[in-house]
């Protein structure tokens, strides 16, 4: 017999081919990026017709004429379809929950769908796709207990070749048994007669079930379809109960009762938010048994199967989908033919800043780093580029500043400098109102604000969030790694890789050291390390941007190195000569209103003031960390307050660099 497999809605796009309508595709990837999107339409199982009238206005929004566009995408339709991507996690934004609301939802999206027609011998069909030949099926006539409520009886044990004989000769599942109140059918195999957990041979399924949300309304039928495809679980079966409810088989395929409570856990967590029935999790479950008959509210109705076989194949295959889902795959043969040179990611520089990337931008307090903050954002957001750091191809950048330190006024104070200083014209005035996005939020810290920060993206769609200051928002001690891995990697990460945001944080130095030593041997390299807090936050960050006030002769204006101590060289700065740097020189304008500005170095320093870096070079660091470990070991294995002169001592360093080399060897033990 021919395996039932119902008609499905076809996939999801996935969320790449959702940017590229979005977002489009650079010059250079433009016909590439067309004929990809086009065969993700071809395999989701969309028609060229209805491909085109989305792809069509992209690609011609893009550049394409119209004629190359219809080619690409007929040559796309004319291959062979592949099996489509399903994305389990289809572009939701991680839930804004709150410590106060219960706030729980399935980790994809589901919309009602209509039930498939039941097929004929639903339940002959149903032993066929959930059960082998020598699996012994359990299945029993519905009564009323004490309470009046309908419980299967203990039933009938036999073969799934012992039921297919009764079945045929009876003329169905229906006429094997009497009774008005339905039949049930445990969805696992068990022993001769066996009723009891530890009595199940083969841990196959677990039972899905939610007819009534966490308020007690009923759940339509239609929705609770929906949730299951979208699921993408393996379902082996889905039954319609005859009332409130539909049953869905997943398949967890456990090797043992430990395995499927672990297996189990893990589909309650993925629907976490169906507010799905907790008893179900038993595996010698019964479920309604398709093709019985039973009556409700004195209608009599119909049991029926209305799909087998949907989503993934296996539960191992739903797992790498999951994974999948979750990180990107990066195959060798990819990397080979990858052209860098138009890569369609990179948002700024030459790919310094790509989608999902992230930045911090480290300064001392009070020297102006919003203001710094709101120059680069008006230049990017025209496409102009920024101390030399221009947007990729020149695309204007929209931008989401939200921040908590500087009210109306003030923010007014560093625009209009901006405003002046770079002599806006009132039609690039203009543009900047549909580009840049700014917020104030004062309160909200940790889950809250990244909750608070996906819904503006999800409104306003960005390139960059700025988050200003990085203190406000952490919501912990910025100084432990859990905490800042919390926050940037499993929070800032999460919602960058969905949306394809870069992070840009501005953050503060420590205090200032005494020591006169202090910064005399940093490098760009060390200086990533200045900025409060674990060394962590370093080394999430794609790029750290350090501005630094430089010491320099009385009478000298106020002078600030701006340094890059990660991907320095790919930025964009050039000095006053036009050399590319890792390092410029930078001061507020003499004009009237807020406005930064390039400049040349100052002057030498006098003997003993902290000296800077100019271009890449820079002074060679003295970091050992063998030597260091050795050091460490003598003073029993770890730097502390009691020890860091003895250990500065040893290598005749400042006590500010002894912490900084601490930092740099605490974040690659060995």
């Amino acid at each position: 017999m021919p395996r039932y497999r119902s008609t499905t809605p076809r996939p999801a796009l996935p969320r790449r081919t959702l940017d590229y309508l979005e977002r489009g595709a650079l010059e250079g990837s433009r016909n590439a990026e067309l004929f990809d999107a086009a065969c993700q339409f071809r395999d989701a199982g969309f028609g060229q017709d209805e491909a085109e009238g989305q792809l069509m206005a992209r690609a011609m929004a893009d550049g394409l004429g119209e004629s190359e566009a219809r080619h690409a995408i007929g040559s796309a339709f004319s291959q062979a379809a592949r099996e489509a991507i399903v994305p389990l996690r289809t572009g939701r934004l991680p839930p804004p929950p709150h410590a106060a609301e219960a706030d729980h939802r399935p980790k994809f999206v589901a919309e009602p769908l209509e039930l498939p027609a039941p097929p004929e011998g639903g339940f002959l069909r149903l032993l066929e796709a959930c059960f082998g030949p020598d699996d012994l099926v359990a299945i029993a006539p519905g009564m009323e207990d004490d309470e009046g409520n309908v419980v299967p009886k203990r039933g009938v044990t036999l073969s799934v070749a012992d039921w297919r004989k009764r079945v045929e000769s009876k003329g169905g599942i229906d006429r094997c048994f009497s009774t008005k109140l339905g039949l049930f059918v445990r969805l696992n195999p068990m022993q001769q007669g066996g009723s009891r957990n530890d009595e199940v041979t083969a841990f196959r399924h677990v039972l899905v079930e939610f007819d009534r949300d966490a308020s007690g309304a009923d759940i339509p039928k239609g929705v609770q379809f929906g949730a299951i495809v979208a699921s993408g679980l393996p379902v082996s079966a889905v039954i319609d109960s005859g009332n409130k409810s539909i049953h869905a088989w997943v398949r967890v395929d456990a090797p043992d009762a430990g395995e499927y409570r672990r297996r189990v856990d893990i589909v309650w967590d993925w629907l976490d938010g169906l507010n799905l029935d907790k008893k179900n999790k038993n595996p010698s479950r019964f479920s309604r048994c398709p093709d019985g008959w039973r009556t409700v509210d004195g209608e009599k109705r119909r049991q029926r199967l209305l799909a087998i076989g949907l989503g993934a194949k296996s539960w191992a295959e739903w797992e790498v989908r999951m994974i999948d889902d979750q990180i990107e795959r990066m195959p060798v043969s990819a990397l080979a033919v990858y052209d860098t040179s138009n890569d369609p990611n990179s948002v700024l520089g030459d790919r310094w800043l790509c989608r999902s990337g992230s930045l911090v931008i480290v300064g001392q307090s009070g020297i102006g780093k919003s203001s710094f903050c709101m120059q680069v954002m008006i230049l990017w957001a025209l496409g102009r580029p920024a101390f030399g750091i221009a947007p990729t191809a020149g695309r204007p950048i929209k931008s989401l500043l939200i921040q908590a330190e500087n009210d109306i006024g003030d923010l007014a104070e560093m625009y209009q400098g901006v405003r002046a200083g770079m002599g806006l014209t009132p039609e690039e005035e203009r543009l900047l109102e549909d580009r840049i996005f700014i917020y104030r939020d004062t309160t909200h810290t940790g889950e809250e604000f990244t909750a608070l920060a996906a819904k503006l993206i999800e409104r306003h769609k960005p390139d960059i969030v700025w988050a200003d200051p990085l203190l406000n928002y952490i919501g912990d001690d910025i100084s432990e790694q859990k905490v800042v891995a919390e926050f940037c990697c499993n929070r800032l990460n999460s919602i960058g890789l969905q949306t394809g945001v870069i992070w840009a944080l501005l953050h503060h130095t420590g205090k200032p050291s005494k020591d006169p030593k202090a910064g005399t041997h940093w490098t760009a390299s060390d200086l990533a390390y200045s900025g409060l807090g674990s060394s962590a936050l370093v080394n999430w960050s794609r790029e750290t941007a350090v501005i630094m006030r430089v010491k320099a002769p009385d009478g000298t204006p106020p002078t600030f190195q701006l340094s890059m101590t990660k991907r320095r060289q790919r930025a964009g700065l050039r000095d006053m000569l036009r050399t590319p740097t890792d390092t410029i020189f930078i001061r507020h304008s003499g004009g009237s209103g807020i406005c930064w500005e390039q400049c040349a170095p100052p002057p030498a320093p006098s003997k003993g003031a902290a000296s800077y870096s100019v271009g890449k070079p820079g002074r060679p660091s003295t970091f050992d960390e063998g030597k260091f470990r050795a050091v460490l070991d003598e003073f029993g294995g770890s730097l502390t307050r009691e020890n860091e002169n003895e250990v500065a001592a040893k290598f005749d360093v400042s006590v500010r660099t002894i912490w900084n080399w601490h930092k740099r060897f605490s974040a690659n033990p060995q």
